[in-house]
């Protein structure tokens, strides 16, 4: 009897590779009891080859490595879409969970926005945020302590990526279940260095309204710096208890 399978992506964000989600690949395989997974790279033409092992249990684990690292978050999301489809005429699946990293936070989202229009895409069911720029970054269209969210959550300036999502906000799947996680380092700038409170934050006012279920995990301290908070043990369990 075949089971319905739930395949998990991993994806880094801008500058990334397959370093940074190796713990997080490395924390989940050790939570299933498993030692194989399968990594999809896609080249700079979008093409994707594969390399390690789609597993036949619930949850097969696939790591996204972008050759192209400096990608932005619109083409990501569009070829986060067509490995999804690939994997699917491969192995027949209708839902998946993933993981997001920085830039691939905002892909993920971005995606699941084109699988609600896109019917012959899988549909995401539990999303992991961490550190996401989604009003912007830190010297590229966001400043410490400027941009502000009112008390409903709305930010008082949107980027045009955000409000690009914003916009779309009716394609977000009521299904969903989302952990939406961010570093503050407690200093001047109430940011993980890279990625203010407020623009990570600001993801609340599209997806909460919309999703099954909506959980902000703040983290502070010295593992809530951008690099190092998708390596915390803390957020290791916690998405690992979440995900599956």
């Amino acid at each position: 009897m075949k089971i319905n399978q739930y395949p998990v992506l991993y994806v880094h964000g801008f500058r990334g590779g397959d370093y940074t989600t190796e713990n997080l690949v490395k924390s989940a395989l050790k939570y299933n009891n498993k030692k194989e997974y399968l990594k999809a790279t896609i080249n700079t033409l979008g093409q994707i080859t594969y390399e390690g092992k789609w597993t036949k249990d619930k949850y097969p684990i696939v790591q996204v490595v972008f050759k192209n690292k400096i990608i932005g978050s619109n083409l990501m999301a569009r070829w986060l879409s067509n490995l999804v489809f690939d994997l699917k005429k491969k192995y027949s699946f209708e839902t998946y969970h993933a993981v997001g990293h920085s830039l691939g936070a905002v892909a993920l989202v971005l995606a699941e926005m084109r699988e609600k229009k896109l019917t012959y895409l899988p549909k995401i069911k539990n999303l992991v945020l961490i550190a996401g720029p989604f009003n912007g970054i830190i010297g590229l269209g966001d400043l410490p302590n400027v941009n502000q969210l009112g008390q409903n959550g709305r930010p008082a300036f949107m980027s045009p990526t955000y409000m690009r999502m914003y916009i779309n906000r009716k394609n977000i799947s009521n299904e969903m279940r989302v952990l939406n996680i961010y570093g503050n380092l407690k200093n001047y700038s109430n940011s993980d260095k890279y990625i203010s409170v407020t623009s990570a934050k600001s993801i609340n006012y599209i997806l909460s309204p919309k999703v099954m279920e909506f959980v902000d995990y703040p983290v502070s301290g010295k593992n809530a710096e951008h690099s190092l908070l998708h390596d915390d043990s803390n957020v290791l369990r916690l998405i690992n208890k979440f995900v599956y």
